[in-house]
């Protein structure tokens, strides 16, 4: 069991019921917010969360659509910093509800609460979002010798920071190219904190000073567990990391976790990633265009030397450096290439997954081994070199502002090729603890071949390194529960096995699906695994026939981008278009798309994962929604397939034990897109009769709201659909 943290006991503790009170009926929210609707769900949230504040614990609490989960635990985290003065953390996945929460509930909150309390709160990113001005001022010293055109960009960047008030790459007025920005951005392994001449000013430390004195510091998945990475690799529990100290976080779209887990606790070695570094280093002369890079740079200045310790670096760069460079670009082609024809070769591209019998594989015999033993020993080597070049001109760096950037710069690229190195070992080594860890290989794009492997097992991480060292977690999300328990994630993220058992609640949707919505289950489709070509005509049929049942304002949503494009080829074919827009996902960025979509009020989108959670179109615009098939992950995926694996070595049944819970919890974001208020009226269609012909349907369909089911063959779910749609036009007017 994991020993609960020892932590100062509070010496007074929050009334639950008060804070619920502050959202009933006649607390300061009602009165402050134009069209309050009293929730008591949402007052039933707020209540358990203070008492987590209280007691504290683990809370996995799963918000039905419409309870309002923000304003539930903003708010007795706001009442909990006023008793206490400690923050909390939230943390979520989308930029959407990070946008939401700073730009809209919190200033509400401090309007709401005026008078009473402050409310502090501050919005945190990643370092590298932020222009750092002293690497601003170097990159503008060494202009176009550094990159193509680098005194324009430099210039206007310069401008802009003049200007900007959060200086991040979000607040850019046009899109910098990434090598531009890469010159620029903040790093932690190049800052000179308090030295800096620009501390004062900085946009990072401005985030961080604001973020310190706030009561609600919002954050994003991808940092926090890149702060769970960090202080585990430091074992530092109570001082900044990527976040500063907490002993309370909120996780909303907490389904995320254990994806967001993977990314960041794991690594990635990348070709385009490896070029970005040695270009910054070198990029050699071609054609009348010179050498750029830091080298070049360097080699310049020491030239202009005539001391020993000039001559001798020069030397260093010439028998060292730049061979060394040389070689890890010729390595690392080779290596990719190797992994490219890996790739090629397999029935399952674009990824392969990497398992321990991968170092008997042919390419590995005929010369991988030999290639990745020699790059990472070059790799080595050139850190070394690098670190020298440091060590020999410690002494002067204070005296020449020119020659310390670019040593500096130098140090910085040599320590990204270190946890390349590293990236790659863990990718590749297939020895002892390899088991321990998910590997694979893929393409990203046209020709960038990236290595990934992720630990295979996250919970204890989670356990040990999250859920134990804090006195109040908050797991929400809309789906938590696949079949209304929360065993699943509870075991998926490492919520079990903690002293004190987690607090698991649902708090039920305050809408009326059995008035709302209906649910439609057209008994007489093809199934997607016995005839796709079928399956997709009558898919192609159905988004026609239902597009014309509800006059448009239809999402259909599919698994595979593949099945996209034919979709949206076939309907294009047969005349959809000629009635009403066509928006296909991909064709142009998904917030165009979904403004096209709001504005029409009449328009079919066709569109894959990104739609299936994240979109907020309440109203009238969105009335349908297509399922197309059931949202089961790919089994040959390299993190299913290792999972499924690991549950078959233990005597389980991987999938009633993982598939069908992660596609009942998929299944139910896509439906949560549908009814977004108490007066949106709309259908949801599942193109898939396994759900009523399989023994699993059951416990998708359970995860489910409750709205009117019609399972009938499609030509009379049709006539049901246009006479749904005709009440409900009346019912709107």
């Amino acid at each position: 069991m994991i020993a609960f943290p020892e932590v100062e006991p509070v010496a007074e503790e929050l009334d639950p019921d008060r804070v619920a009170d502050d959202l009933g009926p006649h607390g300061p929210i009602a009165v402050a917010m134009r069209r309050y609707e009293d929730r008591p769900s949402q007052r039933d949230m707020a209540r358990t969360i203070t008492s987590l504040y209280n007691d504290g614990g683990t809370g996995l609490l799963e918000a039905g659509t419409g309870v309002g989960k923000s304003l539930a635990y903003l708010v007795p985290a706001l009442r909990w910093a006023a008793l206490t003065g400690e923050r909390t953390v939230v943390s979520t996945n989308t930029i959407n509800l990070q946008e939401q929460l700073v730009g809209k509930d919190l200033p509400f909150l401090a309007t709401a609460l005026e008078g009473e309390q402050p409310v502090r709160f501050a919005l945190l990113k990643g370092w590298r979002n932020y222009l750092c001005l002293l690497r601003l001022d170097q990159a503008r010293m060494f202009g176009d010798a550094l990159l193509d055109n680098g005194n324009g960009d430099f210039q206007a960047l310069a401008a802009w920071a003049a200007t900007t008030t959060d200086g991040t790459v979000s607040d850019l007025p046009k899109v910098l190219a990434r090598e531009t920005w890469d010159e620029v951005a903040a790093e932690p392994d190049l800052c000179v904190r308090n030295e800096c001449p620009h501390f004062e000013r900085c946009f990072f430390f401005r985030s961080r000073r604001q973020a310190a004195n706030a009561d609600v510091v919002v954050a994003n998945h991808h940092l926090l567990m890149s702060d769970v990475a960090i202080r585990r690799m430091q074992g530092n529990w109570e001082e900044a990391a990527v976040l500063p100290p907490y002993n309370r976080l909120v996780i909303d779209e907490g389904h995320h976790l254990e994806d967001a887990a993977a990314a960041h606790l794991g690594a990635t070695a990348t070709r385009a990633g490896l070029l970005r570094l040695l270009s910054r280093l070198n990029r050699p002369a071609s054609g009348l265009r010179a050498a750029r890079g830091l080298i070049p740079l360097l080699e310049q200045r020491l030239r202009a030397g005539t001391d020993l310790f000039s001559h001798a670096s020069l030397q260093l760069i010439e028998e060292k450096i730049s061979p060394a460079v040389a070689t890890i670009r010729e390595k690392g082609a080779t290596l990719f290439n190797l992994m490219e024809s890996v790739l090629r070769e397999s029935p399952q591209q674009p990824v392969v997954r990497l398992t321990p019998d991968f170092a008997m594989h042919p390419v590995w015999r005929a010369g991988l081994d030999a290639t990745f033993n020699d790059l990472l020993t070059e790799i080595a080597r050139l850190v070394d070199a690098l670190a020298l070049i440091r060590d020999r001109w410690a002494s002067k760096l204070a005296e020449d502002e020119g020659l310390a950037a670019l040593v500096s710069e130098m140090r910085g690229v040599g320590r990204r090729l270190e946890a390349f190195g590293i990236a790659l070992d863990g990718a590749l080594d297939s020895g002892p603890g390899s088991h321990q860890r998910i590997r694979w290989v893929e393409l990203r794009g046209r020709d960038n071949v990236a290595l990934t492997w992720v630990p295979l097992d996250l919970a204890p991480i989670l356990r040990e390194d999250l859920f134990s060292r804090l006195r109040t977690t908050v797991v929400t999300s809309a789906t938590l529960a696949p079949d209304g328990g929360f065993d699943f994630l509870a075991a998926r993220i490492g919520a079990d096995g903690l002293e004190i058992p987690p607090v698991a609640k649902s708090f039920p949707s305050p809408f009326d699906f059995a008035r709302q919505a209906v649910l439609a289950i057209p008994t007489d489709t093809p199934p997607p695994n016995a005839d796709a070509e079928m399956h997709l005509a009558a898919v192609t049929r159905m988004v026609a026939d239902f597009a014309d049942a509800s006059d448009g304002g239809l999402f259909a949503l599919f698994t595979s981008h593949r099945d996209v494009r034919e979709v949206a080829v076939r309907l294009r074919a047969i005349g959809l278009e000629a009635n009403r827009p066509l928006l296909v996902h991909g064709d142009e960025s998904r917030d165009i798309l979904l403004t096209k979509f709001r504005q029409s009020g009449r328009a079919v989108l066709v569109g894959t994962s990104s739609y299936w959670e994240g979109v907020d179109v309440p109203g009238h615009a969105l009335r349908g929604l297509l399922i197309a098939r059931l949202p089961f992950r790919v089994p040959t995926e390299p993190v299913t397939a290792a999972h499924c694996e690991a549950i078959i070595e233990r005597g389980g049944d991987p999938f009633a034990e993982y598939m069908v819970p992660h596609a009942a919890l998929r299944l139910k974001q896509g439906f949560g897109r549908l009814i977004r208020t108490a007066t949106d009226r709309g259908a949801i269609v599942i193109a898939d009769s396994r759900v009523v012909t399989k023994d699993y349907g059951a416990t998708l369909l359970r995860a489910l709201p409750p709205a009117r089911r019609l399972l009938l063959p499609w030509p009379e779910i049709v006539g049901q659909l246009r006479e749904f749609y005709t009440v409900s036009d009346h019912a709107t007017r």
